[in-house]
């Protein structure tokens, strides 16, 4: 059975039986002590960063674009449904969000914070894994 979520992830149920048997460098979970102190690190980098976009969003943003950024971004949400609850339409929600990003890239080399810098990067898979078919 293969489910879908909305990030476009794959999820696929296998035997446990199969599991076992397989080496453990072959699952799909498997990483490195180095890979999961690289994974901690951007967790901590992360957050911070996160703090820093709020602090800038609540000082630097009017509460429409405000409100835009986090329904879009935060809340997951389409355009559309960031118009709906916001009694806009979807294209100003678009342009309210990109005009929010564009301040904050912009304060952002201002002050000198790197955004995407520790980005983990990712794992190459297998052969094996990459012979997996995905429906």
């Amino acid at each position: 059975m293969t489910v879908r979520i909305r990030s476009e992830r794959l999820i696929t149920a296998m035997d446990p039986r199969l599991l076992r048997q397989m080496g453990i460098r072959l699952r799909a979970w498997y990483e490195t002590e180095e890979e999961i102190l690289e994974g901690l690190r951007w967790g901590r980098r992360k957050a911070e960063l996160l703090q820093w976009v709020r602090r800038k969003m609540q000082r630097k943003l009017t509460a429409r674009e405000r409100r835009c950024v986090e329904l879009y971004y935060f809340g997951g949400l389409t355009y559309a449904q960031a118009g709906y609850a916001t009694g806009t339409n979807a294209s100003s929600v678009l342009r309210a969000v990109r005009r929010s990003v564009n301040k904050l890239r912009a304060l952002a080399e201002r002050e000198g914070v790197t955004l995407a810098k520790g980005v983990p990067k990712r794992r190459r898979c297998s052969p094996r894994q990459r012979n997996v078919k995905r429906t």
